[in-house]
């Protein structure tokens, strides 16, 4: 009896180590799903990105929604009074609304690449904590710059609106026209900026 509980012991015993090495590859137990968020990985555009991003901006339907809803302000105005009334008076302001735009979208455009600005719309990553105004007037006198795509102050956003207002009161808008009138148009033109980047924060 005792040497049968005895080679039963020995048994056991030379048994534990490969018991204990099955034990160590077994599969560990799966881990609860965790609730954060994805980070999102920031790449820096290429030159081909920075081209799509401005035409989609300064002539996408954006532009043209701007464009229309600015023209019947300076219709309501009579501004320029010079200008006709009518659908033909409305077609000149739309247009002039055009040219700023496109004045505008191109300053950002050529400052934007010489300052190495990235001015695409990159989305808050779900779920966003971040409140939406806040954003869209960030996105209005911002842009992401280095690697890491840090935010900072924006010479283009800063610059265009600008641009495209004193282009259009200085070029094709009735002589005389004053320094007033340029920084209204200037003033619509952040104000428009801004209204589109919080339409597209509520849409994304």
């Amino acid at each position: 009896m005792f040497k049968v509980a005895a080679a039963v012991s020995a048994a056991m015993l030379l048994g534990l180590p490969a018991w204990a090495q099955q034990t160590a590859n077994l599969p560990d137990a799966p881990s609860a799903p965790s609730n954060t968020p994805a980070v999102r990985i920031y790449t820096p555009p290429t030159q081909k990105e920075r081209f799509r991003t401005y035409l989609r901006h300064t002539y996408g339907i954006y532009s043209i929604v701007e464009a229309g809803i600015r023209g019947g302000i300076e219709q309501a105005r009579d501004n320029p009074s010079q200008w006709p009334e009518g659908a033909e008076g409305y077609a000149d302001r739309f247009g002039s609304t055009i040219g700023q735009i496109a004045a505008r979208g191109t300053t950002e455009y050529v400052l934007a690449d010489a300052f190495r600005e990235d001015l695409r719309f990159i989305p808050c990553a779900s779920p966003c904590s971040e409140s939406k105004m806040r954003r869209a007037l960030e996105d209005t006198f911002t842009a992401r710059k280095g690697q890491d795509g840090h935010r900072a102050f924006s010479i283009a956003r800063l610059v265009g609106p600008i641009a495209g207002g004193a282009i259009a009161t200085n070029t094709w808008y009735p002589s005389g026209t004053g320094g007033g009138e340029t920084a209204k148009q200037i003033g619509m033109s952040y104000g428009f900026g801004f209204l589109r980047n919080y339409v597209r924060e509520l849409t994304h």
